[in-house]
């Protein structure tokens, strides 16, 4: 038995930095990341490495298609198969290290659930920041269309500008339109890619303006001009009301946190103290605790954001 925990932990830490080599590794472009998108059924491209290979099939799946559109969401440097992997190593590593400090299956299946949700809280945070940075410069992004478009740029031109100019990740996102349309995509397609990724209204108003523009002519550096104007008043509300409720949110998750932490703290330093709780009837409690404590960060979230 000790021989068999040893060779676990031992897979689980090759794991674990291997796919740590991955993401300090060399930073693949955006057009090889593109081009490899465009060819999943391309197997026998040379080149082509175990590597690629298992991130396109995961990639196919319904579940890595979904991970791989977050992952390009939140800009990691991290493929399907790479995140995978960084998961399941620490969901493997936690559950022994729990086992072998404090001697009980719970400390280490708690740990593992810590570890388990670690890497998805961190790609969404990490995401949601990103979409919020794309969010607020884009006003900004719309006035250097704008101008160019008076100075007499075309519109692909423009937004070539804006990936030189412009900070990440409006540097990066409108870069890969750019690029999407070298690779044959239409204008109108990159942008619905665009919208995809970002999950932004104010982007999707921005496109639909572009779209009907096509369609009927008239000046788009007017309509976007317009569109700027307005969605700049957006950013500074939805600004102001995050200002205001910060602390609430911040305080509400502290709390919501430190029973956990509390939890975690006990398995190790007493565990035959917390294990009470996990007898019979007594693990009602901590099932009603996390219930309740779910339903009221939902209520929280709720009165906290507002639409604008």
């Amino acid at each position: 038995m000790p021989i068999l925990i040893t060779l676990v932990v031992m897979a689980a830490i090759i794991v674990i930095f291997a796919a740590i080599f991955q993401i300090v590794g060399p930073d693949k472009d955006v057009e090889g990341r593109l081009e490899q998108d465009e060819f999943d059924g391309d197997d026998m491209r040379s080149g082509a490495g175990l590597s690629d290979r298992v991130n396109r099939q995961l990639t196919q799946a319904k579940f890595g298609s979904k991970l791989a559109m977050e992952l390009a969401q939140a800009g990691a440097q991290v493929t399907t198969a790479e995140f995978m992997a960084i998961n399941i190593g620490l969901i493997g590593g936690s559950l022994l290290l729990g086992v072998l400090i404090a001697k009980t299956i719970v400390a280490g299946l708690a740990l593992a659930v810590l570890a388990a949700f670690g890497p998805r809280f961190w790609l969404k945070r990490k995401k949601d920041k990103r979409i919020s940075e794309f969010q607020r410069q884009l006003p900004d992004v719309l006035s250097l269309i704008v101008g160019s478009l008076r100075a007499g740029y075309g519109l692909l031109q423009a937004m070539q500008l804006v990936a030189q100019e412009m900070p990440s990740p409006s540097k990066d996102e409108y870069g890969r339109v750019v690029n999407e349309t070298s690779l044959g995509y239409s204008l109108q397609q990159a942008l619905a890619h665009l919208v995809e990724r970002m999950e932004s209204e104010d982007l999707l108003m921005v496109v639909t303006a572009i779209n009907i523009q096509n369609e009927v002519g008239g000046n788009l550096g007017n309509i976007l001009d317009s569109i700027a104007g307005t969605i700049r008043d957006r950013v500074k509300l939805q600004g102001d009301i995050r200002t205001m409720t910060g602390m609430q949110r911040g305080t509400g998750y502290m709390l919501a946190a430190m029973p956990f932490l509390v939890a975690v703290l006990l398995l190790f330093v007493n565990p035959e103290y917390i294990m009470q709780l996990f007898v019979f009837p007594w693990y009602a409690i901590p099932i009603g605790a996390v219930i309740s404590m779910g339903i009221g960060l939902l209520l929280m979230n709720k009165l906290t954001q507002m639409d604008v």
